[in-house]
């Protein structure tokens, strides 16, 4: 995870790589869900719950994170300190795509912003995995669609929250050698993007 000092810690590194170590426990846990409420058979569940969650992994938390450290970085990035509880909070929150360098708070900002992803990742990941289910199983009840992507959504991502949270814990050097160069492309192209749209100076 790339942490500067004057720039913040973009948490795309911190929650990016461990979703890919839960990956496979993640497509089991869905996979029951989709036998338990689509009544699917294994085969048929878990094919469809690894596309869906190839997509939502590989696609929709890194758009879905672009998108929202572009927009704080062009709109939210200053720092306004932490000395209430609500700036801390605001921190953690709407500055949790691209933490701002508090350094000497870290230790509890980055497993607080790792749970403010985790629930933008979730929603986002329930509506993706909806879709791609409901394209793959048009056979199955839109109801029970639903209730599969809640359910099954809610129940992964709290053991993806908890590989983020084993992840900013541990020594991570030789697994960050593997995923540096797609964290990094990621945040770079946020940092051009957020600085093209920065208004020219004068304004």
């Amino acid at each position: 995870m790339q942490i500067l000092a004057n720039i913040g810690v973009p948490m795309i590194g911190a929650y990016w790589p461990p979703a890919w170590l839960a990956f496979i426990p993640v497509v089991a846990i869905e996979a029951w869900w989709a036998r338990r409420i689509l009544g699917n058979g294994w085969g048929k569940a878990i094919a469809s719950t690894f596309v869906a969650n190839t997509v939502s992994t590989l696609i929709g938390i890194p758009l879905i994170w672009f998108i929202w450290a572009t927009i704080q970085l062009r709109f939210f990035g200053t720092a306004i300190g932490l000395d209430n509880p609500f700036q801390g909070v605001y921190a953690v929150t709407v500055q949790a795509a691209w933490l701002i360098p508090y350094n000497r708070d870290l230790w509890w900002m980055l497993p607080a912003a790792a749970v403010s992803m985790t629930a933008v990742f979730c929603i986002a990941s329930i509506a993706i995995e909806w879709l791609i289910m409901k394209l793959l199983q048009r056979d199955a009840d839109r109801s029970s669609l639903r209730q599969w992507a809640w359910k099954a959504n809610l129940s992964s991502y709290l053991l993806i929250l908890a590989f983020v949270i084993v992840f900013l814990v541990l020594p991570r050097t030789s697994f960050e050698r593997i995923t540096n160069a797609p964290v990094k492309f990621v945040v770079d192209l946020v940092w051009q993007v957020a600085t093209l749209l920065q208004p020219p100076a004068g304004r």
